[in-house]
């Protein structure tokens, strides 16, 4: 199995990537005090996101990989970007005035 390049580029590349951009947007939030701006609405999106991926990943683990769970793989993806950008729309004005001045304080 380790001698696989497909498993090789998922352990050593992608994950790690994903725990990266996960750990960025945790310092975006705290950098933002989530608390003070858009608090317990973002993150029950957050736990959306999560359950969503977590759906994919679980049949990925526990069920045979074939066509069918390839497709529900990308459903969830589908639906976890959805999620994305249906998010700004719903949580407090506030958060997008803080990420804007954190992006102009960044440059």
């Amino acid at each position: 199995m380790l001698n696989d390049p497909l498993v090789l580029i998922l352990m050593y590349f992608v994950v790690p990537l994903w725990l990266a951009a996960g750990f960025a947007d945790w310092l975006c939030h705290r950098a933002s005090h989530i608390e003070t701006t858009s608090g317990p609405k973002e993150s029950v999106f957050h736990l959306l996101q999560f359950g969503e991926v977590s759906l994919g990943l679980l049949a990925a683990i526990f069920l045979e990989i074939n066509a069918g769970i390839i497709a529900f793989i990308m459903l969830m993806f589908v639906v976890h970007e959805a999620t994305a950008l249906w998010m700004p729309g719903i949580v407090s004005e506030t958060t997008s005035a803080v990420v804007s001045r954190l992006c102009r304080v960044s440059d």
